[in-house]
Formats: structure tokens, sequence, C-alpha cells
């Protein structure tokens, strides 16, 4: 009774209210399906007619809600000699609503990007731009400059707000002679064309020029200035030094830290690196850390120090990654001879004098350098020092113009080697103090 005399009364309120719900939710229907049309047909217009990007745009499929967010799957960004450039799978964007209705898209429609196991490769020119994006502002030439014909490129990009965000995508940079490739990528990247981009950045494996076992990178670029100025802090996991071509067989990884400052396209790279272990033909060195700098393809290492041959050791030198001519300088203190000849009968501390060198290939490297020790013993003879100069290609550690002094006058070796960490030795000879000279022979 209750039931019928509340609908008498209120019957035509609720026929009324629930026409006006159903009505505004046919409303609200038809203009989700009317965006996501128009959606649909803004970004073919846009794709067939922007200039934003050299190429073609395809998109397999495309759907939108009345607030602007939009998802497609299957985007594919094709360049204009027919390679690939972007295959994004899954996506979503967020567009302003308006620009859409009056069909005046612009760089500044979109504010969010998500791209979800996306293939994304990119070429970059010399001053950093990357190829097929024509939205890139030209850095003007202060006034009375003779360069103008060198109109350097920056990483401005015209009245763009965005977020932009990375899951599980595959990165591939082209540079100069430079091909990184970046796998499981994860990032999110807030850019402003007006104020700076801001980075939040990590990596699975690397491949291409560097190997290496992941990248971090935190931090923003300023765009204000007329050219762009960084400051990040990067961090590199497992890096393999083999990758930079050296020409050496090195297993061991390298773990970095460092800070990225400086103009671009030309950013100073500053840091501090680490390996547990280091083995270099002849030499098997521990506990290896230093400072380094990056420049221009340039990497210099400075105040590095390890621990070898149950001594120490200080160097520093430097690599071109472009030429893979590098360089490297060594001071050995306290080394113990027994360790490093694999010989429990030959005893002494030795100061060493190493310098590497290679012009970029790797049948160039040579190793060579000179030792000078204190007192020691071999097998029963004792000595006061032992000295002599050293040189090292392809595994064969030769030694020459060794002296051995003793209170009973000096044991010369002309020759010997370390072959494969063995070591072979040649005639010794004792030159007395009257400068006799005799073969010393103890079997």
């Amino acid at each position: 009774m209750e039931w019928k005399r509340f609908w008498n009364k209120y019957r035509k309120k609720i026929k009324y209210g629930a026409a006006i719900f159903f009505g505004a939710a046919a409303v609200l229907f038809i203009m989700a399906w009317i965006l996501s049309r128009q959606a649909a047909a803004i970004f073919n217009l846009v794709a067939e007619r922007q200039h934003f990007l050299e190429g073609h745009i395809t998109v397999e499929r495309l759907s939108a809600t009345p607030l602007g967010h939009v998802h497609f799957q299957n985007l594919v960004w094709e360049s204009e000699n027919g390679e690939d450039k972007v295959v994004i799978p899954d996506g979503r964007f967020h567009v302003k609503p308006l620009d859409i209705i009056l069909r005046r898209p612009s760089t500044s429609t979109i504010d969010s990007l998500e791209l979800n196991g996306a293939d994304i490769a990119l070429t970059f020119d010399e001053r950093m731009h990357i190829k097929g994006i024509r939205a890139i502002e030209r850095v003007q030439s202060p006034p009375g400059d003779k360069h103008k014909a060198k109109k350097p490129f920056d990483i401005k990009l015209k009245n763009l707000n965005v977020e932009v965000t990375l899951n599980h995508c595959r990165l591939t940079a082209y540079y100069k002679t430079r091909i990184h490739t970046f796998s499981d990528v994860n990032a999110k990247l807030h850019y402003d064309s007006k104020d700076k981009l801001t980075i939040d950045f990590s990596t699975g494996e690397l491949a291409g020029t560097l190997e290496g076992g992941g990248v971090d990178i935190q931090g923003t670029v300023d765009l204000k200035p007329v050219i762009s100025t960084c400051d990040l802090r990067l961090g590199i996991k497992e890096l393999n030094p083999s990758s930079l071509g050296t020409g050496l067989d090195i297993h061991e990884t390298v773990t970095a830290g460092a800070a990225v400052t400086g103009k671009l396209p030309e950013p100073v790279i500053v840091g501090e690196l680490y390996m547990k272990a280091l083995n270099l033909p002849g030499l098997k060195f521990t506990n290896v850390r230093g400072n380094f700098k990056y420049k221009d393809g340039y990497i210099g290492a400075e105040n590095v120090t390890a621990d070898v041959f149950g001594g120490t050791c200080d160097a520093h030198g430097g690599f071109n990654i472009d030429t893979k001519a590098y360089d490297v300088y060594v001071k050995g203190h306290n080394l113990r001879s027994e360790t490093a000849t694999n010989t429990p009968f030959f005893r002494t501390l030795v100061e060493l004098d190493l310098t590497m060198k290679c012009d970029g290939n790797p049948r160039s490297t040579k190793t060579y350098g000179s030792f000078e020790s204190g007192k020691g013993i071999y097998a029963l003879v004792k000595f006061d020092s032992i000295s002599g100069t050293f040189s090292n290609q392809y595994k064969r550690l030769a030694f020459s113009d060794v002296q051995i002094k003793s209170q009973g006058g000096d044991i010369v070796a002309p020759q010997f080697e370390l072959l494969d960490g063995k070591l072979h030795l040649g005639n010794l000879y004792y030159v007395s103090p009257g400068g006799r000279r005799s073969r010393i022979s103890f079997f």
C-alpha cells in the first residue's frame, strides 16, 4: 500500500527523472561514439597533413572518451625511405577535447603519452637533432657571428608541454658511427618547451657500441638558454670494456656513476668507475677504482688505483670511442715477484713503470716499460736489487737488459719471458767485481 501511494504521488517525477537519466546516458554514449569517430578522423587527417614528423603514420585501432583519453593499437611511424622508426603495439594519450571538437590540432594538443612495448629507432645528426622530426627549433646565431651558415640545432621542440611514459620499450639510437640499443626501457619524462625536460630513465641490457647490464639517468635539461644545458646523474651497470673495441680480451665489467653537465649536444660526463677485477696480458688487477671524464667521444681516466700482485698501482690514460686508439700509464708499487711470475723461489718487491698504447688497430697494441726492485732472493742467490725493461705483444711478456746487483758481483739476464703466466728463463751470467763474466747453472 505504501509503495502504491508513493508511486501515485511521485510517478511523474520518477518518469521524468528516469527519462533524463537515460537520455543523458544516451547523449554521453553518442558523444563518446562521435568523439571516438571524430578522434579517428582527426588522427587520420593530422597524420596525412602533419609536418611534425617526416614519413607516414598509420594506426590499426583507435578509440577515445569524451574527456579526451585516447587508446591506440599498432601505431607505426615509417620513415620516407621505408624503414620503420617507431612501432607501438599499445599506447595511450590524452588530448585537449576542445582542440579535437574544433578541429584545431597542434603540437600542444597532446599533454600526456604512454607507450607500452614500443620499438623506437632514432637517428641523430652531428648536432643531436633527431632526423625525421621537423619541430626542432633552430638556434639563432648571435649578431655579427662569422659562422652564421653553421646554425646549430638543439633538442627544443615547439610549443610542447607533455608527459611521456615508456613501459618495457626498446630504444635504438644512431649517432655518427655509434649504435646504442637499450632493452626494457622504463621512463617518465616531462617536456615543457618553455622550461625544462625532466628525466627518470632506466633500462635493461645494452647492446651495440656499448654492452652492459643497464643504464639509469635522472635529472633535468634546462631548455630556457639559447643552447640547452643538462644536469643529470648517470649510472652504468656491468659495462663490458671489450665492446668499446679496444682489441683486449677483457671479460670483467665496469660499474660507473657520473654527473652529466654542460651544453648540448656535447655534454661533459665526469664520474667514478669500479671494477672488481681486470685481467690484462701478464697483469691481474683487483679492486680497480678511479675517476673518468667523457667529452666529444674521448674517455680520460685519472687517479686510478688497484691491487696487483700483492702490491698496489696508480694509473691514468684515455680512450677514443670512434678511432679505438688508447693509451694507459701505470706505476706499480711493492709488487711481489713470486705472485707475478708464479715462481715461489723468486722473491722480491718491485717498482713498475708501464705504458700501453694502441693506434686503433688491435695488432698495434704494445705494452712496455721498466722495473726495479729492492733486496730479494732467486733460488739460493741473494741480491740487492733487480732492474730491467720489458715489452709485451700478443700475450708474450719479454724482459731484457735485466741486471741483478749483489755484494759479490752482478747477475745479468739478457732476456727471459712470461708466456701465459709461466716463466721461461734464458741464460744467467755472473759478473764479478773485476768484470769477468761466466754463465750460472743450477742443475
